[in-house]
């Protein structure tokens, strides 16, 4: 809310800036000419010929050219600063979400060890305690492990290792192991379709892309989900396309739905927790893959769909993908390597 104010303060004032000197050029265009119309009086009664014509233009378009300058100027420097209000927005957000995300499963932990302490839990509890607290474990080992590869992919610090497969044969085991991680019955997870095309992927990296938007589709769905997978192609590209029945999306948010820390602040709109980083992982794996990703919504009630693209290999994006596929090797060899080495040295210490 403070951010906001700011940002609508932001506008006035750079609005009324504009409006002062966008005045102040016209009235210096007014006393240009009435300068010109007075120095044309003067001539005529004296009989003078006034040698400034040359002069006072070369002023006033000098003095245009100025006014127009320093009002580009402001306008960088208003988009600037919006900019940078909209991103301590969000980041205040973020940080905010994520202190939540971190001391909920924390305090969980927490509790049970307390209990455990305090308490003579029996077997079959303790079993269950244990199980809850492993959960929430990996909760903030995900959501740790996900902000550092975010960083760690903006500073292009991380690559994937990618394979050469068949979108038929790993989209739809992919989309089962999610099934049976999310628990969802055929009626609520299906894929039809077919795109019998090779493409150079990271299944590892797909998984968290295909995970995200089925985890997005349950969150955002307020009865039992319906999430549709159709899988196609066209003569250079592989589409993947993610149908719910959810409730939806804003036009007006679509646009930002791939930002950085952006979530939709909406009444009408569940409050789920999360850091607004969901989304924007997906989008920057999916161009890493040389694909794209775009959402589709007739609003608040209408369901969601994304549409990912992804290069059909050897038809589209070819040098591209060669190079990706000769990275990976060259990682493999070198990871090879390092545990030849490694197991050498293993050997060697045993025979002494």
């Amino acid at each position: 809310m403070r951010n906001r104010r700011l940002r609508s303060f932001s506008i006035v004032l750079f609005v009324l800036a504009q409006c002062a000197w966008f005045s102040l050029l016209g009235l210096f265009v007014y006393r240009f000419f009435i300068a010109r119309n007075m120095a044309s009086q003067i001539e005529g009664q004296f009989s003078i010929q006034l040698d400034s014509t040359s002069n006072s233009l070369f002023i006033l378009v000098g003095g245009c050219i100025l006014y127009v300058a320093v009002s580009v100027a402001m306008a960088v420097i208003f988009k600037n600063l919006s900019s940078q209000l909209r991103l301590t927005g969000m980041y205040d957000t973020f940080i905010a979400n994520v202190t939540h995300e971190l001391k909920s499963p924390l305090a969980s932990i927490t509790l049970y060890l307390e209990t455990f302490k305090m308490r003579d839990v029996p077997s079959k509890q303790r079993n269950e305690f244990i199980d809850t607290m492993l959960k929430d474990a990996n909760r903030l080992n995900n959501l740790i492990s996900a902000i550092l590869k975010i960083s760690a992919l903006e500073q292009k610090k991380e690559l994937f290792e990618v394979q050469i497969h068949t979108a038929d044969k790993i989209i739809p085991t992919l989309i089962e192991e999610i099934r049976v991680q999310f628990k969802l019955t055929d009626d609520a997870l299906r894929l039809q379709g077919s795109a019998p095309h090779k493409c150079v992927v990271d299944p590892n990296a797909l998984y968290i892309v295909f995970n995200n938007l089925v985890d997005n589709s349950i969150k955002y769905t307020l009865n039992s989900p319906a999430i549709n997978i159709n899988l196609s192609s066209t003569s250079k590209n592989i589409l993947v396309e993610f149908s719910d029945n959810g409730i939806g999306i804003p036009v007006k948010e679509q646009k930002k739905m791939f930002r950085k820390f952006h979530r939709i602040e909406n009444k009408n709109v569940p409050n789920v927790q999360g850091t607004g980083l969901g989304l924007y992982w997906v989008n920057e794996i999916i161009k890493f893959h040389v694909g794209s990703i775009r959402v589709q919504s007739e609003g608040l009630g209408h369901g969601t769909t994304f549409v990912i693209k992804l290069p059909i290999y050897q038809l589209s994006k070819t040098r591209y993908l060669n190079k990706m596929l000769k990275w990976t090797n060259r990682k493999r060899r070198q990871q090879e390597k390092i545990y030849d080495s490694a197991a050498i040295e293993s050997a060697k210490d045993f025979s002494r």
